[in-house]
């Protein structure tokens, strides 16, 4: 593999795109015009509605305190659990995905701290599900929470402790901040998908695919230029979407190694689709077409616009079979939440997705034109 044959295709590619005023358009300023629309109309709603199932062991005035405060609270609901029921089945069967127990002694223990045990202290017990983007916004509430009921409390070491395992951030955020990343991955998706298509019917028409194989140029050549052309897109394309968020309504995020790394997978996994799709699919139009049928589900079930937990559990189990779906995950727990770790855990089964993918598509990929 030599450089200077990578870095010939990728400038051809590169004066190719840019003279399509219409890839443009639809790779740079349709995501951008999007994000802005959707911007416009939920940035200044804020009414997401974040549910926590509570079980009070304790059923004493002081926990009725906790529970009440935190009911009170806009954009929480409480749901309540009765001390005799299994909490977690309970909270499972409703489609629910945030537990709070509140356990026996918890009135006990806040009084003791306030007459004789200064270093007094109980556990709230709280199950969550760690894949859920709303759960970690709901951990970082809750902490909000125990922490003002901990100021007033006296000794010289918190009284309520969460027993939760992952980390706690009490960053808040708009709907525009959410949206953003799922607008990245969006954008990735459907450059990756709909870029390799048109270029490689184009390119079929031309008759350059045959002429490909009279030339010094390696498979393995044109196909790493071409992954390296999407990349450099996807990227551009990420970066003026933070900078249009930006400026438009101040949506700051967190901008870290997290988003090169998904943006790569993700467009390792979709160019690696495409490639399938032009050799199961030998009409280019035929090609789009199937592509349509599997980018635009991904699109509206797969997080983009709204928390999957907000859709019916039926849609939500469709979601987690879809490489999209953990892309926004993984970019939202990096951007938003600064979790790196969960960040990578998310993202594991989208890597699985485009080493198997773009490696079938390596091999199905050839020089002969049909």
């Amino acid at each position: 593999m030599k450089g200077g044959r990578l870095w010939a295709v990728l400038k051809m590619q590169i004066r190719t795109f840019y003279r399509e005023k219409s890839s443009l358009f639809f790779t740079f300023f349709f995501p951008v015009l999007l994000m802005v629309l959707f911007g416009a109309i939920f940035q200044n709603t804020g009414d997401t509605t974040y549910t926590y199932y509570v079980q009070d062991q304790d059923n004493t005035a002081l926990s009725h305190n906790f529970t009440d405060t935190l009911g009170h609270i806009k954009n929480i609901e409480v749901i309540k659990i009765n001390a005799s029921k299994n909490a977690e089945s309970a909270m499972k069967s409703a489609g629910g995905n945030f537990l709070i127990i509140i356990p026996h002694g918890y009135q006990d223990t806040l009084i003791a701290k306030k007459t004789y045990d200064p270093n007094a202290t109980v556990n709230l017990t709280v199950k969550y599900d760690p894949s859920s983007t709303t759960a970690s916004i709901k951990l970082s509430l809750l902490n909000s929470v125990i922490q003002q009921f901990n100021k007033g409390l006296t000794g010289t070491k918190d009284t309520i402790i969460i027993q939760a395992s992952s980390s706690i951030t009490t960053k808040k955020f708009s709907y525009i901040e959410f949206f953003i990343p799922g607008i990245i991955a969006m954008t990735v998706m459907t450059s990756a998908v709909f870029g390799t298509i048109i270029d490689d019917n184009e390119y079929k028409q031309k008759g350059i695919i045959r002429k490909l194989s009279t030339t010094p140029i390696m498979r393995s050549e044109w196909i790493f230029s071409n992954m390296l052309y999407q990349f450099i897109i996807a990227m551009l394309s990420a970066m003026l979407i933070l900078i249009v968020g930006y400026l438009a309504f101040k949506a700051v995020l967190f901008v870290n190694i997290v988003l090169p790394i998904v943006v790569i997978f993700e467009t390792f996994g979709f160019v690696g689709l495409s490639m399938l799709l032009t050799r199961l699919v030998k009409d280019g139009q035929a090609a789009a077409a199937v592509s349509n049928v599997i980018t635009f589900p991904m699109m509206f079930l797969s997080g983009t616009f709204i928390p999957v937990e907000q859709m019916p559990p039926f849609l939500q189990s469709v979601a987690k079979v879809m490489p999209l779906y953990y892309a926004n995950e993984s970019l939202r727990s990096a951007m938003i939440l600064n979790d790196l770790v969960a960040s990578l855990t998310k993202a594991v089964p989208l890597m699985v997705f485009a080493i198997i993918v773009f490696a079938i598509g390596i091999l199905v990929t050839s020089w002969k034109q049909d």
